[in-house]
């Protein structure tokens, strides 16, 4: 788990997560988010079939165009978890926005739904992510 300071007095924890042909993309630990989402321009690489939605409040107060999709084949660290349902979101702004501080690409967000079904324990002093009893994420040195 890394911690990324977008500006002064902000913290921002990002998980690496691997899929099959993706490589050094970011997902923002957001358990703020009821629900995770993924990016729109890596749609293809996470989630299976999508289903196109209609507008929805997110990111702040703004609508978004969405559409929902399955990720099956996503893994944090050693940890595989089954089917997470996602909103497909044009995330371009966010990675805008990351890029002015940081060199990662953020593919997506965490949100609590995902946190709340894996029974995920965060220690933010350790910078430790735990996904049902097992360290997925610590802080690379």
């Amino acid at each position: 788990m890394e911690v990324v300071f977008l500006e002064e007095g902000t913290i921002h924890l990002l998980v690496e997560a691997v899929a099959p042909g993706v490589e050094n993309h970011w997902w923002v630990v957001d358990s703020g988010a009821s629900k995770s989402v993924v990016d729109k321009a890596l749609a293809g690489s996470f989630v299976g079939d999508q289903v196109v939605g209609s507008p929805a409040t997110g990111l702040g107060k703004e609508m978004v165009e969405t559409s929902t999709g399955f990720i099956t084949n996503l893994a944090l660290g050693g940890f595989s978890f089954e089917a997470l349902q996602v909103a497909i979101v044009d995330l371009h702004h966010i990675n805008e926005e990351y890029g002015k501080y940081s060199d990662k690409r953020i593919a997506g967000l965490l949100g609590s739904d995902f946190f709340f079904r894996e029974k995920a324990l965060i220690d933010y002093e350790a910078r430790i992510l735990s996904l049902r009893d097992e360290v997925v994420q610590k802080e690379q040195e």
